[in-house]
């Protein structure tokens, strides 16, 4: 019967849908209840007809009604451990995520969840179809199972790829390169390049910066400048100390000079954990779900640690995780094949909108002109108006044409800067919206667009607002605007005006408005954590409050026991 339902669905009704996620969201619901709703509605039945796509408080206990969850993403950097724990805390208590947004890390999050929301594990359990309640549970494991995926892979290329950068960092810092570039700029400049094409560096460093260092005019200016920003690597910091003033320091070059990691191949290992947690290349799919089957139910509220231990027939959960990962990993690097997820496209499974800050107009004119400066190492300068940065985002076509529309009026500066990129894949999206400032330099879209990078919409609530969501919480974490996010801005020319305009919390900014958008707000307190205390960054978000006043949060069939209708905590509550 399942079978035929399904085959029936997607020869009559897939074609009529009007994004591929309603497919999906509707095969969902198939096998959950085996009832077919309309067509991207997840509310079909409803009296109130004119609650379907705005905002809908109802609750009623039936999962074949659940409204279109969507998730918001702080971007965060080598703290994107909090990310996972966070989303495994919701979708355990709410069940599968209908919609994402954000940038920087939190693309690369975005692309992990959307990857594991398409685990084959999550059709059945057992012998019947999974509730959306039992899929998020599994959801819920996979997500922290990325604790063990970092354990087992330590310092693997994969492991720099999602966020892990501080050991890199401290193998610069402790070269003392920097340093010897002012009494042998030639000695420095062998020694750098001895180390960015060491054995166990080289599948991730950036061939533009090796070159840079090979032909440079003048090898005591670009390698000091390099060292010391390659020392600095992750710290996120804009602008120069007084004593890096002094020699020359230039804060615009965090636009112009090579970054150290090769974001083309980051991308590649990121795409190998997504075809992992989709399942997807040479992986079978029985493995994976007695794995789930074995392991979900008593994996919810309990951490990676405890779920590690779990026995499951011979072994554990854990060892189990690890053997899978192992032999699919064995596999696909011996295949050496592009990991298949890279090539979807944004927005098939995941109604997804990832971001990224886009220098138009005569900036991109000076930003090549700066860039060439460097590269003789020239004095140059960067000067940007900030009416020619604009917020991208890439998308769905109805997806972005929705966003556009505003047709929820909002009249804040965040919004009047939306700019649709377009249809990409996966692959070419991740290639810039976490290429930060001091990660890379900004890259060229086209000859009309360079990418700044996926700092511009840290709370991007607006946008799943006017793109439909119903019920939206917000992944943050308590305190001002980022010193990164506002000191990037004022780079490309921010003004105080447009400072408070879009991050000033005790005045009606976009960051105030985005807040009080969401139905709820994760308020983790990751910034207080080291990000190579994993367990740490994963206790602090797992557990972290949510302030909601929405009613699916706080009285649903299953609702969080941290949830409080005020928090009273700034960055998270409105007016605290």
């Amino acid at each position: 019967m399942i079978a035929e339902a399904l085959v029936s669905l997607h020869v009559g009704d897939y074609l009529t849908c009007n994004h591929p996620l309603e497919f999906t969201m509707r095969r969902i619901v198939l096998l959950s209840s085996l009832v077919v709703v309309a067509c991207g509605d997840s509310n079909a039945g409803d009296e109130d007809a004119s609650c379907q796509g705005a905002k809908c408080d109802d609750v009623d206990g039936d999962e074949t009604e659940a409204p279109r969850m969507c998730v918001g993403v702080r971007g965060n950097g080598q703290l994107i451990f909090a990310h996972f724990a966070s989303l495994a805390r919701i979708v355990e208590h709410y069940g599968p995520v209908w919609g994402a947004a954000g940038g920087s890390s939190g693309s690369i999050t975005m692309f992990v969840l959307e990857s594991m929301q398409m685990n084959p594990g999550l059709t059945y359990c057992g012998s019947e179809p999974c509730t959306p309640a039992e899929q998020g549970v599994r959801i819920g494991l996979l997500l922290k199972s990325m604790s063990g995926y970092a354990a087992v892979l330590g310092q693997t290329p994969e492991a720099a790829a999602i966020g892990q950068l501080a050991p890199l960092a401290k193998r610069f810092a402790e070269s003392g390169i920097a340093a010897l570039a002012d009494t042998d700029p030639v000695a420095a400049q062998q020694q750098l390049l001895d180390l960015l094409q060491s054995e166990d560096l080289r599948d991730l460093i950036n061939s533009e910066l090796v070159e840079t260092v090979t032909s440079s005019p003048d090898p005591a200016f670009h390698v000091r400048d390099l060292a010391t920003a390659l020392a600095a690597l992750g710290s996120f910091d804009v602008g120069c100390t007084p004593e890096q003033a002094m020699m020359g320091c230039n804060p615009k070059a965090i636009f112009v000079r090579p970054g150290l990691l090769d974001f083309p191949s980051l991308v590649e290992k990121i795409g190998r954990i997504g075809d992992f947690y989709a399942g997807l290349g040479e992986q079978d799919s029985d493995r994976w779900q007695g794995w789930l089957d074995g392991c979900a139910t008593a994996a919810k509220g309990a951490s990676w640690s405890q779920i590690a231990v779990l026995p499951l027939g011979q072994t554990t959960c854990g060892l189990e995780y690890t053997a899978m990962l192992e032999d699919y990993r064995a596999g696909a690097i011996a295949a050496g094949s592009r990991p298949a997820r890279l090539d979807q496209p944004i927005g098939g499974e995941l109604a997804a909108l990832v971001s990224t800050s886009v220098v138009t107009g005569a900036a991109v004119g000076t930003f090549a002109q700066a860039r060439s400066d460097y590269g003789a190492a020239q004095p140059y300068t960067l000067d940007v108006a900030f009416d020619d940065v604009r917020f991208g985002y890439w998308g769905a076509t109805d997806d972005l044409e929705r966003v556009a529309s505003n047709s929820l009026g909002f009249d804040d500066l965040k919004t009047s800067k939306f700019l649709g990129l377009g249809t990409a894949s996966w692959g070419e999206a991740l290639a810039f919206s976490p290429a930060e400032p001091g990660l890379a330099r900004a890259l060229e879209i086209d000859a009309a667009q360079v990418s700044a990078g996926g700092w511009s919409d840290l709370h991007p609530t607006l946008v799943l607002a006017n793109l439909g969501c119903e019920e939206i919480v917000y992944v943050t974490r308590r305190g001002d605007e980022s010193s990164f996010a506002t000191g990037v801005a004022e780079q490309l020319g921010m003004d105080e005006a447009g400072k408070a305009a879009l991050y000033d919390l005790d005045a009606p900014s976009s960051f105030s408005a985005s807040i009080s958008e969401a139905d709820a707000v994760w308020c983790t307190d990751w910034n207080a954590q080291s990000p190579t205390d994993l367990a740490g960054v994963f206790a602090d978000a797992y557990s972290a409050p949510m302030q909601a006043s929405s009613r699916f949060f706080t009285d649903g069939v299953d609702p969080y026991s941290g949830v409080a209708p005020e928090l009273g905590l700034r960055g998270c509550s409105t007016g605290a």
